[in-house]
């Protein structure tokens, strides 16, 4: 009997769904809008953009937060709690952390002047942390499907370089001890000193050279380009946290374009998750048909976290605008505890549905659609 040779891997495909959309969720469209205001301020000054949000600004993005920030968060609760295997894994996070934010928001109302200071400062400073780390995590994945070898040195700079936007946007807004308003809620800074924000400064682009080393250096070796979208995660958090910051008007949408990633990620997973928990055959009316069943899902969900919980606080007898910051600040901890437990892409069960492609899995392809883990 003749030994038949097994057939080479498929490789992993490197788009969720394809070049265009992809380069458009992950970060372009929010550099091809930073570029258009850019342009409005270096041609009519910075009284245009750079004093103010102008009314056309919040009241898009406001519109935009039903249909992709609030789902964005209701995705993350919908993935923990919508199957009895998923509370199991994580019951600390399922069950304890929610008690614990309802006394914290509890105490917030009942010390407005004590609590909720503290409460919104908790979030104010973990957000754009948590921005940080699904950057970091995005990049990881593409790097993997373009087979970019992740080693120590090469997750420290990508992690210093995107972590460094961080520090250095929070040192920098941070510098005094004097206090901000928050949703009517002042806000203590912290006081931080201006050195450590020119020193944050240095070590952000001491980090982002060396990645940038270490990609040249793995192109010569390769003999062939990096897929720029690798980089992408990195390069639009430069962009949303350094110079986008100084332009209220682009900064007003910053979460939104942040949420539009986590919402490809999540459906991406989610479809090939259906795929495999029904086993039903993936063709284009299956993912379309629970594409909008899960949409549906946490426009709702989304609905009942962001309008309907402040105004029952606010019914309460709270300010509307102080029950708002304290319902929105106690929602957003509870998705950053959330989901730095639902996405360690060290799990199996996670790593390999994010290699998803979605046409494949439309085409009733499933053996390209499970990509290797």
């Amino acid at each position: 009997m003749e030994a038949v040779a097994a057939p080479p891997k498929q490789p992993p495909p490197l788009y969720f769904v394809n070049r265009y959309v992809d380069w458009g969720v992950i970060g372009g469209v929010s550099l091809l809008m930073f570029l258009v205001l850019q342009s409005l301020f270096w041609t009519k000054g910075p009284s245009l953009l750079v004093t103010t949000r102008q009314e056309w600004a919040w009241t898009i993005a406001a519109w935009l937060s039903w249909v992709v920030n609030w789902p964005h968060f209701s995705a993350t609760n919908y993935r923990l709690y919508h199957t009895k295997s998923n509370i199991a894994q994580y019951p600390f996070t399922a069950f304890v952390v929610p008690v614990l934010l309802v006394i914290a928001t509890w105490a917030a109302f009942a010390e407005p002047d004590g609590v909720a200071p503290y409460l919104a400062k908790l979030f104010i400073i973990w957000s754009p942390y948590h921005f940080s780390g699904q950057s970091v995590g995005i990049s990881l994945i593409y790097a993997r499907r373009a087979g970019f070898q992740v080693g120590k040195l090469e997750r420290l700079a990508l992690a210093g370089f995107i972590y460094g936007t961080y520090i250095m946007s929070t040192s920098y807004s941070e510098v005094g001890k004097d206090s901000y308003p928050y949703y009517g809620i002042q806000i203590p800074r912290l006081g931080i000193p201006e050195q450590f924000y020119t020193w944050s400064k240095i070590g952000m682009y001491a980090f982002g050279a060396l990645l940038l080393l270490l990609v040249i250096r793995w192109c010569i070796v390769k003999r062939r380009i990096l897929p720029p979208i690798v980089l992408l995660p990195a390069a639009a958090q430069f962009i949303w946290f350094i110079p986008g910051g100084t332009i209220p008007n682009f900064y007003e949408f910053v979460p939104m374009f942040h949420s539009l990633q986590y919402l490809l990620i999540a459906w991406s997973m989610q479809m090939k998750e259906r795929v495999d928990e029904s086993g039903a055959v993936p063709t284009g009316g299956f993912v379309f048909g629970e594409s909008a069943r899960w949409l549906v899902i946490n426009i709702a969900g989304g609905s009942i976290l962001f309008f309907f919980l402040p105004k029952i606080a606010a019914s309460a007898g709270s300010p509307p605008m102080f029950a708002e910051g304290v319902i929105l600040a106690s929602v957003q901890i509870h998705h950053f505890f959330v989901d730095g437990v639902i996405w360690k892409l060290k799990n199996p069960k996670v790593s390999s549905p994010l290699l998803v492609n979605i046409p494949d899995l439309m085409r009733g392809r499933p053996e390209l659609a499970r990509a290797p883990a």
